[in-house]
């Protein structure tokens, strides 16, 4: 099965599910990001028959001539659709001395062991809400932007609602590279499986190049060449491959939850690929490149990888922040957001915070003095209300009032900008009470502050590659760099 390709005239509109919170019995949804596309089923799995998206347009019709969308790049195809739709995920869990599983692909094992569910999108976000059959347990995947263009990124969350201990909790997600012009016939990476596996403290407890693999973790994903089993390798290949991820969790406490993060996306060769992953932390990744130029990764790369299996769930600690997703230029957010969690967006001279949904401020702290920051302006109702230090807590209670939105500013002050290694981030830690349905953070230039009797900044930092904003640390560049 071959998609059509050629110039997308779309123009960078995205398409969407006509409803949001629709049934999940009828809702699909496609979204762009730069000059990837991303096509997501209700239940969360990849791979959507464009007519199968309510209010889709005659031209995008037209231009994909009805083929499914799973991770396409404008002017060269899809890279999981043709053939086999054979991506999907599954989570298996232990309750009551019960072990349940649930899973959700189009082809690699069907739907099964799921009930019920929501489904909504917009412009620039996708999300699926579904719940296993045998035990209280529902699954979230919510798709967005991510900080690196042409990268989607999908926080995944686990919640336990069976009002006990869920033991030996295993989350499964395959994937078959079809990478064009030679599908069926690509060169596949692993990095980090070896790093990140349980030997070593990480969540990494089974890997291969088996995209045809049962997306049930409890069958058995076997591997299409045995030697790609638990290690990391390069362009192995070419062959028709892909990769198959089981990550193993252990326990979630009940009313707990576990979330990490999945990225899909596609770069203009291996090296912006590879970029891309060390700019979102990805812990494990793979590759698919077309026969002919696996050096390179030419005329793309695509990639396919994981935050937050390293062994710590993300928002931990400043090291480990939660990543936002990333709707416009200077807009960060972050859905379904847990409290007492390090929330990290990339750095600007300022930012204003504001909880949706009800919840209320309780408790920051700014980031340490080894990031470099010196003091801060909190800033509340257009008043300077705290001189914060590096790493100091603020209790909101002090105030004397509710706060649902506030601004730093000043982050820059210590920071050597003119350094040709320069990059940082900016992670908070933030506490509430009450549920919050969104976190959101904007990032602040001086033309959008208002007067405050705040100092004028001394330097102002706003960098912005491809329209966002991708300044963060390379912590991990030695690590995930394939050589």
């Amino acid at each position: 099965m071959k998609f059509l390709r050629g110039s997308k005239a779309l123009l960078g509109m995205a398409i969407i599910s006509s409803f949001m919170g629709a049934s999940i019995a009828n809702a699909s949804a496609i979204i762009r990001y730069g000059d990837t596309y991303l096509g997501v089923n209700n239940e969360g799995h990849l791979n959507v028959f464009p007519s199968d998206v309510d209010g889709i347009s005659d031209e995008f019709l037209a231009e994909f001539g009805g083929e499914p969308v799973g991770l396409w790049r404008d002017g060269l195809g899809d890279a999981t659709a043709p053939g086999c739709l054979c991506e999907g995920w599954g989570v298996a869990a232990t309750t009551f001395d019960n072990r349940v599983s649930g899973w959700a692909s189009v082809d690699n094992g069907g739907i099964g062991g799921i009930t019920g569910g929501t489904f909504g999108s917009n412009e620039f976000s996708i999300t699926s809400n579904v719940d296993l059959s045998d035990a209280a347990i529902s699954v979230q995947h919510a798709y967005g932007r991510s900080l690196a263009d042409g990268v989607f990124q999908a926080s995944i969350t686990i919640e336990n609602n069976t009002g006990s201990v869920l033991s030996d909790v295993v989350y499964r997600r395959a994937m078959d590279w079809d990478i064009p012009p030679t599908e069926f016939n690509e060169f596949v990476t692993h990095v980090g499986v070896e790093a990140n596996s349980e030997a070593n403290g990480g969540n990494v407890r089974y890997a291969s190049d088996n995209g045809f693999a049962n997306v049930n973790p409890l069958i058995s994903a076997g591997a299409v060449d045995p030697s790609t089993i638990n290690v990391d390798f390069e362009d192995n290949g070419p062959n028709d491959h892909g990769s198959v991820f089981d990550f193993a969790f252990g326990e979630i406490e009940a009313n707990g939850t576990r979330t990490f993060n999945i990225f899909y996306g596609s770069a203009a060769g291996e090296e912006a690929a590879i970029e891309a992953l060390e700019l979102l932390n990805a812990d494990v990744y793979s590759l698919g490149q077309q026969a002919g130029s696996p050096d390179e990764g030419l005329p793309a790369t695509f990639l396919f990888g994981f935050g937050g299996v390293g062994g710590t769930e993300p928002g931990s600690s400043e090291d480990n922040p939660v990543l936002p997703f990333v709707p416009a230029p200077g807009e960060f957010v972050f859905t379904s957001p847990e409290p007492g969690r390090w929330f990290d967006p990339p750095f600007a001279f300022g930012f204003e915070y504001e909880l949706t949904g009800g919840a209320v401020f309780s408790e920051l702290i700014t980031p340490s003095a080894a990031l470099g920051f010196g003091d801060i302006e909190l800033v509340v109702g257009g008043t300077v209300v705290e001189i914060l230090s590096p790493g100091e807590l603020f209790d909101f209670s002090t105030l004397g009032f509710d706060v649902t939105e506030f601004r730093l500013v000043g982050l820059d002050r210590l920071l050597d900008i003119e350094d040709p290694g320069f990059a940082t981030a900016f992670p908070l830690f933030l506490d509430w009470t009450g549920s919050a349905t969104e976190l959101l953070m904007t990032a602040l230039t001086v033309d959008s502050l208002p007067p405050t009797g705040v100092d004028e900044p001394q330097v102002l930092v706003l960098f912005l590659i491809s329209g966002l904003f991708l300044i963060r640390r390379m912590t991990k560049k030695s690590q995930h760099r394939v050589m």
